[in-house]
């Protein structure tokens, strides 16, 4: 049973995939490489690909360039932040972690926060919307 969003459409550089399945598994090292692959990485300052999607969840990687930055202004859901690859950190209520690969951080529903890289860097963040708030 699919969720909710069905399938990517797909692009020329990417192929379609579901959003949501009863199981999902995914080689975060093959994904990173093939986002690094694409002619987004060389000219933007990241790229991300939603791995899975349904109105209470999400699970979103993205790979970053120095400097890079990724803004949650609501903070509406939980979420985590795990650094796959190099380094980055993570800004929270006026302060600050450094996290660096293999380091996974949890953030509170209602604090927004802001992930910077502080080197290029692979992230994988996780979001869940409390059940009031996803609209289920």
């Amino acid at each position: 049973m699919s969720g909710a969003y069905g399938t990517t459409t797909g692009t020329d550089e990417r192929g379609s995939r579901a959003m949501m399945d009863r199981l999902l598994v995914f080689s975060i090292e093959d994904e990173i490489a093939s986002l690094r692959d694409e002619k987004e990485w060389e000219e933007n300052d990241k790229t991300s690909r939603t791995l899975a999607k349904d109105v209470d969840f999400r699970a979103m990687l993205t790979v970053m360039h120095t400097g890079a930055t990724l803004d949650e202004q609501d903070g509406d859901a939980r979420a985590s932040v795990q650094v796959c690859e190099g380094e980055a950190e993570l800004q929270l209520n006026g302060e600050s972690s450094q996290l660096s690969a293999g380091q996974l951080a949890v953030i509170d529903s209602g604090q927004p926060w802001v992930v910077r890289a502080t080197s290029d860097c692979a992230v994988l963040i996780t979001l869940a919307w409390p059940v009031e708030k996803a609209g289920v």
